[in-house]
């Protein structure tokens, strides 16, 4: 082994400057570029932004982060109330959105940028942020271990480029507590251990501020933390109660100085899906298919596997991303070996990676890490904790690797093997070897050569390759720099000085070859991560680009002496456009959702589900806009249907703005009836709406009026399959290709304006024909109904539902109705005839008067979250909601003026209680750190 090794490595024959000595680098500055340029490179070759017409706005970041981000400058901007937000959905509690996406102190950054850099900036911010991760975790080895070499740059390089930085970057709220917490880390051991507070108390601050959500795991990590500490240097009781109290003490100081932003957090928290979250009451497993504790070993094997598992990255679903690194792997295991590492420490490190293992798997655990509710999507979160724990074993054994035997050194590659063989990639392996699978499918492939299958099946080996390397790498310079020849025993001093040397300058070319292995892999993780990450394009983003925003701007000049309406797109594009575009819209899609809001829409026909935290405006019925305030749409298409509810006022190129002829204000007066309707979901939307209208404007009729059953004819493609159909809009099927379609075709009985509602099983899409004349097409995402166009008889309406997967079993059920217009303008009327006319419309202040023809109730689409009182005449006003979700006020006959406040009692108790800790705070470091005056001259002489 030695003489390969010398043949290896004997090349260099020059004595190499050590690194650690080599002068004038700043390290701290490395550890910062290698995440942050490395990252910048990835998104120049991509052709991201600011490189390029892609961005990695990616899902989530795509439809909120940027929107909200972009709505959270303007509001900056224009000193408005951050309490309260109009433009996102119906209206929110704005801190608790803040406080969840928008936190972070880096975006005040924003108002210094142009809007038309905004999107450039935004991309910037996860390099930077990754950047930070990287010198954080480089600065917490420094004042650590007392070490200042290319060391710490490395390992933070792995700690910001780690599975779950990459995985995770386009969560970009996140990553500031991510970055934040090997200072976290830092500061507990400087109070424990120094007892200097002041790291300890701003980081846990700041790691809870920028996001509340990720800070929950920071504190309990920082909570295991303490108890592991306690474990590896107890002295005494009254040493470790001393200690408990420190930290407590400090750590109740830190969060009381975010109770300004997470006291109405939390108290907006209680109107989302979250809090209707359940414990699990039976032992079940998040990973292995079965809830036994055979399924339990299964998770555990598939979670160590996916410690080597190359740069396989979990972006939205699959295994926990933990990898950080093949190097860190065995390094971690020496340090399980090192003497000079404490029992109780190993113990501690341990426990702590079991524990984190456990609760990737076991339901119960995962529930209370994730604030007490379970993800939807993107599982794991807190696994960067895992990351952390893995980088301080590999740093501790680095620095004792001269110690550490060749036998020694090639168990943990052994082990670190065993992880390897553990991962679902080899697992993948085993299996189309062992069945013959792949060599099957090599026997044809050179009977047929196909590249691309052929690469298909090299898919198979990619990541146990790519481990396979790096684990002989590791291994061949590790064992490189312990394997030395001894001087003979008769040798003299000069001999024994050359052999010495010798020693010394293998170790030295070891370093530098193992240094050079850790930055391969960094170099090659961020490849395999540019290959991987789909972006996103941005050549359409927002939608109708400037041809929109002149749009939005004629709008908004149109109405400038009109205090609040609201507008929407007939077709949405990130449900979230009115933060966007800058406009007071109705969709959203935030976890910050209000689920009576949620419901509330869903009623009405809006594609919305209490789980998924959104509803999105699609053009729909014109009985569910009157309460939705909606004055205006856009159709950024140029798709403009035949509508006697819109009419057009203004084009520019395709993008075209129409108000709603049928529209009522912020609030208007209904029958007091309205408040007694139960919003709960229908089978039958239109049967809803019916009531709705029934109850609201007095009216004895059906608004609505189904197409009857002989209307319809359901026919599918030869690829299709029928198994049940019904003349109602019914039909059960079973696909035998990927391009299969089923069509449902109406043949118009009467005139008036077609809705459909449609409720389908799988999530495909669908093309609206009316007379051989497409008039738009969509992807199914949520079960709602679509306005289609007037109709009068004889005119052929066809829905194209197309598959997309072959031996798809599905279900489509498709309800038609036609709007009696001079009813529906009947009950526009009556309800029209009292209307809220606003005097004063500000962020958390609505006034108006009313003059009410009748006794009845006022109706406002205000959604109350608890926060909203109502006074009229100056006096308190009972508040009864409508649908569970609107704020509606009893009136009495005659002229009154209306108020509307937004009281948000959380943020009057949590400004106080910030501003007392902070100012206990300032009192404490001024006290603690206050700079004793020099003595003079002759003081000193006394």
């Amino acid at each position: 082994n030695y003489k390969i090794l010398s043949k290896i490595f004997g090349g260099f024959k020059m004595r190499l400057p050590p690194y650690k000595n080599i002068k004038n680098w700043n390290y701290l500055a490395i550890a910062f570029a290698i995440p942050c340029v490395g990252m910048l490179i990835v998104m120049l070759f991509s052709q991201y932004e600011p490189f390029g017409s892609y961005s990695m706005l990616y899902s989530d970041c795509y439809h909120q982060y940027f929107p909200f981000f972009k709505a959270f400058r303007q509001a900056l901007l224009s000193g408005e109330s951050l309490l309260w937000s109009w433009n996102v959905g119906m209206g929110m509690d704005y801190l608790g959105l803040i406080s969840y996406y928008l936190a972070s102190p880096l975006n005040l950054l924003s108002v210094l940028v142009p809007e038309s850099l905004l999107l450039e900036f935004f991309s910037l911010l996860v390099p930077l942020k990754l950047g930070l991760a990287g010198l954080f975790f480089a600065i917490f080895l420094k004042k650590t271990f007392g070490k200042d070499d290319l060391s710490i740059s490395l390992f933070g390089g792995f700690y910001g480029l780690c599975a779950w930085g990459l995985g995770f970057q386009w969560n970009i709220m996140w990553v500031d507590t991510f970055a934040l917490l090997p200072l976290v880390a830092l500061g507990t051991i400087a109070l424990l251990k120094e007892k200097k507070f002041f790291l300890y108390t701003i980081t846990l601050f700041l790691s809870i501020f920028s996001n509340y959500y990720i800070g929950f795991f920071t504190c309990i990590f920082v909570f295991l933390l303490f108890f592991c500490y306690q474990i590896c240097n107890f002295k005494s009781f009254s040493q470790f109660f001393s200690d408990l109290f420190r930290i407590a003490a400090f750590s109740i100081l830190a969060i009381g100085m975010t109770a300004i932003l997470e006291l109405p957090a939390f108290a907006a928290l209680q109107t989302t899906q979250s809090s209707v979250n359940q414990f699990p009451t039976t032992f079940r497993l998040n990973i292995a298919d079965e809830h036994t504790w055979q399924g339990l070993l299964d998770a555990m094997r598939q979670v160590a596997g996916n410690m080597g598992g190359g740069a396989e990255l979990n972006f939205k679903e699959g295994l926990p991303n933990i990898y950080c690194g093949v190097g860190t792997i065995i390094l971690a295991v020496l340090f399980l070996t090192a003497e000079k590492v404490k029992v109780r420490e190993k113990l501690c490190c341990v426990f702590l990676l079991v524990f984190f293992i456990l609760s990737f798997i076991i339901r119960q655990l995962d529930y209370i890490w994730h604030g007490f509710h379970f993800t939807n999507m993107i599982p794991y979160r807190f696994s960067f904790l895992y990351s952390f724990v893995m980088l301080y074993m590999a740093y501790r054994a680095y620095l004792m690797r001269k110690s550490f035997s060749t036998s020694t050194i090639a168990g943990a590659g052994l082990i670190a093997f065993g992880f390897i063989l553990c991962s679902n990639d080899f697992q993948d392996l085993f299996t189309v070897i062992s069945d013959g699978t792949m060599a099957a499918n090599f026997q044809q492939l050179f009977q047929n050569w196909d590249w691309t299958k052929f690469l298909n099946q090299m898919a198979y080996f990619t990541f146990p390759a790519y481990n396979l390397l790096f684990l002989f790498l590791y291994l061949l310079v590790l064992i490189y720099g312990q394997i030395h020849k001894r001087a003979p025993r008769d040798a003299d001093e000069q001999t024994r000085k050359e052999y010495l040397l010798a020693r010394i300058h293998r170790r030295e070319v070891a370093a530098m070859c193992l240094a050079g292995v850790m930055a391969l892999e960094l170099v090659l993780n961020l490849v395999n991560f540019g290959i991987i990450f789909t972006g996103t394009g941005i050549s359409n983003y927002p939608k109708g680009t400037t041809s929109s925003a002149s749009m939005i701007k004629y709008m908004k000049e149109r109405e400038e002496d009109t205090l609040f309406y609201r507008a929407e797109t007939t077709h949405t594009q990130t449900l979230n456009d009115g933060a966007l575009n800058g406009y007071n819209g109705v969709s959203t899609f935030t976890s910050s959702a209000n689920v009576r809001v949620t419901e509330f829409m869903q009623a009405l026909g809006y594609g919305a589900k209490n789980t998924y935290n959104r509803y999105a405006f699609e053009e729909s019925s014109p009985v569910a806009n009157l309460f939705l305030n909606l004055k205006y749409m856009l159709e950024r298409d140029g798709n403009v249907e035949e509508n006697n509810y819109f009419t057009e006022v203004h084009h520019y190129n395709n993008v075209y703005l129409l108000e709603n002829n049928a529209y009522l204000p912020l609030g208007f007066l209904a029958d007091s009836q309205l408040s007694n309707v139960d919003f709960s979901v229908s089978n039958n939307r239109f049967s809803f709406q019916n009531q709705l209208m029934r109850a609201a404007s007095g009216i004895d009729e059906n608004v609505w009026n189904s197409m009857s059953e002989s209307t319809l004819t359901i026919t599918p493609s030869d690829s299709v399959q029928l198994k049940s159909q019904s003349g109602v809009g019914y039909a059960s099927y079973e696909t035998t290709n990927k391009t299969g379609t089923i069509t449902y075709t109406y043949v118009a009985d009467r005139s008036g304006f077609l809705c459909i509602d449609l409720n389908l099983s799988k999530k495909n899409s669908y093309n609206v024909i009316k007379n051989d004349v497409e008039l738009y097409s969509e992807s199914y995402s949520l079960p709602q109904m679509i306005a289609v166009s007037e109709i009068t008889p004889g005119d052929v309406i066809k829905i194209i539902f197309k598959c997309s997967k072959l031996n798809e079993k599905g279900t489509i059920n498709v309800a038609a109705y036609v709007l009696d217009e001079p009813l529906f303008r009947q009950g526009h009327a009556a309800l029209a005839e009292s209307t809220l006319e606003l005097t004063t419309f500000k962020t958390t202040l609505v006034e108006g008067i009313i003059d009410c023809n009748r006794d009845g109730l006022l109706y406002t689409s205000i959604p109350q979250d608890g926060n909203w009182v109502a006074y009229v005449d100056d006096q308190p006003a009972e508040i009864i909601l409508v649908g569970n979700a609107m704020v509606g006020v009893p009136m009495t006959e005659g002229i009154h003026k209306v108020t509307f406040r937004y009281e948000n009692k959380a943020f009057s108790w949590g400004w106080k209680i910030s501003l007392l800790c902070a100012v206990i705070f300032l009192s404490v470091t001024l006290a603690v750190y206050k700079p004793h005056p020099k003595k003079g001259k002759y003081e000193r002489a006394k």
